[in-house]
């Protein structure tokens, strides 16, 4: 029975990352239902570990559940984008502060280390350039975990964690609208810059504002869409 359980808690955790994947990558649109049979085939797995995969990424808002519709890929809204870009600016920008503060050299290296590997890539897509690069965006998430791990608190970097991987969506439409173009790698410099030089207010303003132009830039989508969910 134990072997049974650890089988399909795996074969969950498979499920979730391909769903996740499928829905970050734009396989399924906002809106859209997610059939059983059509998650099953994608899959590859009886409908037990998908069911447990939705579970999941329900609870991380990734997909609701409507008692007629059963479960849908969540939409996206201007409200919830101030939301989570308030939440960020606020959590992520003190965890920086106390890591610029607690911070040893191993710290510094991880943050030079991960930078580094961060530039060393193109963000975009060859053959569609207002895609982001999966692997850029691994390293992408790395380099501002890096920034965050000496914080002190493994609580605060769970809350960063989750909160950076809910406004997932939301960068991604960023890099895909006509006119976003802006200098993310230059902000992610002086992000790094402020942080090793230690200057702990100033990386954590750097960070909000870094976080801003990203809302910023999506603002002016929603408003168009007439402030409505997508």
């Amino acid at each position: 029975m134990g072997e049974k359980r650890v089988g399909t808690r795996t074969l969950a955790g498979e499920a979730y990352e391909t769903i996740r994947q499928a829905i970050r990558a734009g396989n399924f649109k906002p809106g859209d239902r997610l059939r059983f049979a059509d998650l099953q085939a994608l899959c590859g797995m009886s409908v037990t570990p998908v069911r447990e995969a939705l579970t999941r990424l329900t609870a991380e808002g990734l997909t609701v559940l409507d008692d007629h519709r059963g479960y849908s890929v969540a939409r996206l809204s201007l409200e919830e984008l101030r939301d989570i870009t308030a939440a960020r600016q606020l959590c992520e920008s003190e965890a920086l502060r106390l890591s610029v503060a607690r911070g040893d050299a191993d710290w510094e290296a991880r943050v030079i280390a991960a930078h580094h590997l961060m530039v060393r890539i193109p963000q975009a897509r060859d053959d569609i350039p207002s895609a982001m690069r999966e692997d850029w965006e691994a390293r992408h998430a790395a380099f501002h975990a890096a920034l965050i791990s000496a914080c002190g608190s493994p609580i605060l970097l769970e809350i960063c964690e989750k909160l950076f991987s809910r406004a997932d969506r939301y960068r991604r439409l960023s890099v895909s609208l006509a006119g976003a173009a802006r200098d993310v790698e230059g902000e992610h410099r002086r992000l790094m810059e402020r942080a090793l030089a230690r200057d702990g207010e100033g990386a954590a303003a750097a960070l909000r504002e870094h976080y801003g132009r990203t809302a910023a830039a999506l603002e002016g989508f929603f408003q168009n869409e007439n402030g409505g969910p997508v």
